[in-house]
């Protein structure tokens, strides 16, 4: 089962198994997320309190896990990362080459499974860097406002007003929901994953606005609006696309 508990004021989630063991485990898998393993005598508010007793553990290692994608390139974006001539990105759950040019309007396109960067001049790296960012946050909007727009109909028979879409860099996340403010933050990592993972977590965000934690009524409201969500999110973490 899916538990959520709240570290520095921020909702975590973690899965949940009863099974025949002596201690209260867990592990940070690959992919970052939280498993718990514990026997039937414990109850699920004792469950809780271990795994937020054990919350300075979980934040380093999911810290090293973000700094072991970064040096992978796995990451599309961070402080230090670059974007040089010939290297490669996702978008899409596809990888793009980067390639650089000469040219008086800068900017960046895709063309083809290639993201042309056209600068002034191809030595100066931080301009370079500062466009290839700004393409990615508008495109990421773009794409978050596209999906939000196909799901918002299913949610409008709810009474929901459309919400406030935002874009931000977020390294733990890969969306958030304020339902008093009426807002939907995505991460802008989000734009390298598969269209049907990002599909996946617009689902998943509008859903908060009916269910706000991740209990058995919020699942079924989930698989009502996306059946094969479970599938979705598996693909999302697994990050087998990258």
């Amino acid at each position: 089962m899916t538990r959520t508990i709240n570290i520095d004021g921020q909702p975590v989630e973690y899965e949940l198994e009863y099974k025949k063991v002596k201690n209260m485990n867990l592990r940070i898998r690959k992919d970052g997320s939280i498993y718990v393993s514990v026997n039937r005598y414990v109850t699920r508010q004792q469950a809780d309190a271990f795994v937020l007793k054990n919350a300075e553990f979980i934040k380093k290692a999911r810290e090293r896990i973000q700094k072991r994608r970064q040096l992978e390139g796995c990451e599309p974006v961070g402080k230090d990362r670059t974007y040089k001539d010939g290297e490669m990105i996702n978008l899409y759950g596809e990888p793009y080459k980067i390639r650089l040019f000469t040219g008086n309007k800068e900017g960046a396109e895709v063309l083809g499974q290639v993201l042309i960067v056209t600068l002034k001049e191809k030595e100066n790296a931080a301009r370079q860097k500062r466009i290839v960012e700004k393409f990615l946050a508008d495109e990421c909007a773009a794409q978050m406002e596209r999906l939000c727009r196909q799901v918002y109909p299913s949610f409008a028979l709810y009474g929901i007003p459309y919400p406030e879409i935002r874009i931000r860099s977020m390294t733990s996340r890969w969306g958030s929901c304020q339902p008093q403010k009426g807002v939907l933050t995505f991460a802008r990592q989000l734009l390298s994953a598969p269209t049907a993972c990002q599909e996946y977590v617009v689902v998943h965000e509008f859903t908060h606005f009916l269910q706000a934690d991740h209990s058995p009524k919020f699942h079924a409201l989930m698989t009502d609006q996306m059946p094969d969500w479970k599938e979705r999110k598996k693909l999302l973490n697994s990050r087998t696309w990258v």
